[in-house]
Formats: structure tokens, C-alpha cells, sequence
């Protein structure tokens, strides 16, 4: 599958549609590291602005649950040197992106990542993208 890697096949899409309340929707997670190309971060900071577009738009639709950026492993990373750090509000360097989605299916998910500008210009590392369900919970259904 083009070196992601599905960690649980979700069970069967409910029949909720978009608008539906959050109880009919499962909860799933995108892991997203970054690749390690020389260009990676700076076409990050370049394609940002449409990331965040897109990002807003599944906020106010009820399908993001909660995203960031995410600060590499090792304080040692070329990142925290990288000349484009600097120019970032925080002086922090992002190693790649984790978000939560409200979808009927992981095929969703996996169709909302694969869309993301950060995909298409392969600020992420595909072969290390993981999207995965959480389970559910009584309190879903509320």
C-alpha cells in the first residue's frame, strides 16, 4: 500500500454523514513524521499557510478533533539549527504532524491525510504515516 502501514482495520462505517453528532463518528489518529530530505522543512513552512486552510475548514465541520506539529525526538536534531527555525514564533522546529479525526471510516481518514497539502508535496514521510481507530467508548454514543 505504498509503504503506509494500516495499524487495525476499522470495523464496519457507521452510517453517519458529516453534521451528524460526534457520537456517530469513530475517533481516529494520523501519525505524519516528516521525511528527512534537505527541503522537507522549508516547503513545511512554504505550503503551511494551506495546510492551516484546510485545518480550519475541519474544525468548523466537527471533523478535527485536535492536531499539532510535533518537536523532534533528539535535542540534537539538525532541526533546531535549521536557518528556518528562527524565523518561527516559538524557535521550535516541527518533526512532523499528529491529528485526531471524527470519520465514518478509516478509508476516510485515510483519504482526509492523502489530501493534506503536506502529503501532496511530500512534507511527510509516507512510509511512516500510521492512521489508526481508537475504541469506542459508552460515552461516544452520548
Amino acid at each position: 500500500m505504498n509503504g503506509t502501514r494500516i495499524l487495525r482495520q476499522a470495523s464496519p462505517p457507521c452510517s453517519a454523514t458529516k453534521g451528524s453528532g460526534k457520537g456517530k463518528l469513530s475517533l481516529f489518529f494520523a501519525f505524519c513524521p516528516d521525511g528527512t530530505g534537505p527541503e522537507v522543512f522549508a516547503t513545511r513552512l512554504r505550503v503551511r499557510p494551506k495546510h492551516f486552510e484546510r485545518v480550519e475548514e475541519d474544525k468548523k465541520a466537527g471533523i478535527l478533533e485536535f492536531g499539532r506539529g510535533f518537536l523532534p525526538s533528539s535535542p540534537d536534531s539538525p532541526l533546531y539549527s535549521h536557518p528556518a527555525t528562527a524565523s518561527l514564533p516559538n524557535k521550535q522546529p516541527m518533526a512532523g504532524s499528529i491529528m485526531f479525526f471524527r470519520y465514518p471510516s478509516i478509508g476516510d481518514t485515510w483519504k482526509r491525510v492523502k489530501e493534506d497539502v503536506y502529503w501532496t508535496e511530500g512534507v511527510w514521510d509516507r512510509g511512516k504515516v500510521q492512521v489508526g481507530e481508537f475504541l469506542r467508548v459508552p460515552s461516544d454514543d452520548e
